[in-house]
């Protein structure tokens, strides 16, 4: 994490050095006001006072315009059923049909504001709820709704263009980031919560290379609330229990083929030392590769793979100074294509492959994980089957799919996948990239089973309302009945309701 704040104070200090250099092209612009007194104190929240407080009863804003103001919102009410999620067992092996049924519930709401056609106000705040749950922080049963905590920022950012130069658009806040087909960052909206980061994210739009770049925090250690001015680390001072992300990418168009090469690099992570996932709080983690997509007439087509290195270090912190560091050594690869027939509703055929590495040592103490890919923050349920039981991690998968429009408004999918490990001593990782199965060191199987998926989708009332039913069936494979995990085959279902404007 020192390096990283190195980088940071010489990249403060050059920006610094540049901002005066041009002070004189500025020089006409003057803030917050002419001809007045400049011996005053600092503003006290350090930015130009030109909407000063008022004692009682403050005018309305002269800059505020209703036209400039844009809400949007959706609301999401999911029944969903799962049986033998252990396949026939529980954690300690007993046998159990371990049946579940639940309701989730979202609702969102988003204000979006243009201060000018080149600075944007957005904030959209989310409550998610399971119905007759508890909430967060809350002791007991307080009323039937058990109204509770779950209010939470889901976005909050302003959003500058033509920041500094024309073309480059600056977004700091909290805010989404979603690349491609969410294999390695998406919104992860099938989540009753999601996923959002805190950070810093610039685009500069030219023309046939645009260029991005972010700094992304998913862990600060150095603060224990919301509240500014943190003081006293938990983590005893220094850059403990950070995590952040440094990322560049080229999303280019070269003859209507996608092309988009990103390098990522993590510095901690959102989980702890050596905890389960890529996310580690000890980890020093590049990430580089592409993802290429493109059609031509009725085939589609797309590719997409990375490789990892760096090094993994021993528990607690982010330092690699002493103890046992591990070389990180991992990669993944997909790929697809598929035929769109010239006919009514517009079946298309499709195939896919996935891979992504596993480590051979993942269950040895002290030694294992630097080989098993870190997948980030992906939206996983629309990969590898939409049962949830897979991750781009320590996986090789074959699927195909048949896809269609019976009507101009509805769509169907049916697909099937056959999913093994790639290493039959790494664990099974579940869509959530925890271990879903942690391996026995005997285990010499690598068929985990078969997955086949129905779903189908009607939106009506112009596209604002949208239903959806789905059902999965998983065929339990050897890696489950020979190690004692069970063999009972899984099946999973929902239905959903979507409300959006």
């Amino acid at each position: 994490m020192s390096d990283f704040y190195r980088f940071s104070k010489w990249f403060t200090a050059g920006c610094l050095i540049v901002s005066m250099s041009a002070v004189p092209a500025f020089a006409a612009k003057t803030t917050p006001a002419v001809d007045k007194n400049t011996n005053v104190p600092a503003v006290p929240r350090a930015i130009p006072d030109l909407e000063p407080y008022h004692a009682f009863d403050p005018p309305q804003s002269p800059a505020f315009d209703l036209q400039n103001l844009t809400i949007s919102g959706d609301m999401r009410v999911r029944p969903e059923f799962r049986t033998n999620s252990g396949f026939g067992t529980n954690s300690t092996g007993v046998a159990t049909k371990d049946n579940r049924f639940f309701t989730q519930q979202l609702i969102r709401l988003g204000f979006n504001y243009d201060l000018s056609p080149d600075v944007v106000f957005f904030v959209q705040p989310q409550v998610s709820n399971n119905f007759g749950s508890l909430e967060t922080n809350e002791a007991g049963a307080i009323n039937p709704g058990h109204t509770g905590a779950d209010l939470f920022l889901r976005q909050g950012y302003m959003l500058v263009r033509n920041f500094l130069v024309p073309n480059l658009s600056m977004k700091a806040g909290r805010q989404l980031v979603v690349w491609g087909n969410h294999r390695i960052f998406g919104h992860f909206d099938w989540n009753n919560v999601g996923f959002a980061f805190d950070g810093v994210t610039l685009r500069y739009n030219h023309a046939k290379v645009p260029v991005e770049l972010g700094w992304l925090v998913v862990a600060e250690g150095n603060c224990t609330q919301n509240s500014g001015g943190c003081g006293a680390s938990t983590n005893g001072g220094g850059y403990g229990g950070d995590g952040n992300i440094l990322f560049a990418r080229i999303p280019m168009k070269v003859s209507g083929i996608a092309i988009e090469p990103a390098w990522i690099y993590e510095e901690g992570g959102a989980t702890a030392a050596n905890g389960a996932g890529g996310q580690r709080g000890n980890q020093s983690r590049h990430t580089v590769g592409a993802r290429i997509a493109g059609n031509a007439g009725i085939v589609d087509a797309t590719v997409e793979g990375y490789y990892q290195f760096g090094r993994i270090g021993p528990t607690g912190g982010n330092t690699f100074g002493a103890g046992f560091n591990r070389t990180i050594n991992a990669g993944a690869f997909h790929a697809d294509a598929g035929v769109t027939l010239p006919v009514p509703m517009q079946p298309r055929i499709g195939a896919e492959f996935n891979w992504a590495s596993g480590d051979k040592n993942a269950n040895t103490s002290g030694f294992g994980g630097a080989d098993t890919f870190s997948q980030l923050y992906p939206t996983n349920h629309i990969h590898f089957g939409y049962m949830d039981l897979m991750s781009w991690q320590n996986m090789m998968t074959f699927g195909g799919n048949l896809q269609m429009r019976p009507t101009a408004n509805s769509h169907f999918e049916i697909a099937g996948h056959y999913m093994r490990l790639a290493e039959e001593k790494d664990n099974w990782y579940s869509a959530g990239q925890g271990i879903f199965k942690t391996t026995p060191g005997t285990n010499n199987e690598k068929s985990l089973g078969g997955e086949i998926d129905v779903v189908y989708t009607l939106f009506f009332q112009n596209n604002k309302v949208g239903w959806q039913l789905g059902y999965g069936h998983f065929f339990t494979g050897d890696y489950n009945k020979k190690n004692g995990f069970g063999t009972a085959d899984q099946n999973w279902g929902y239905t959903q309701l979507w409300v959006n404007f």
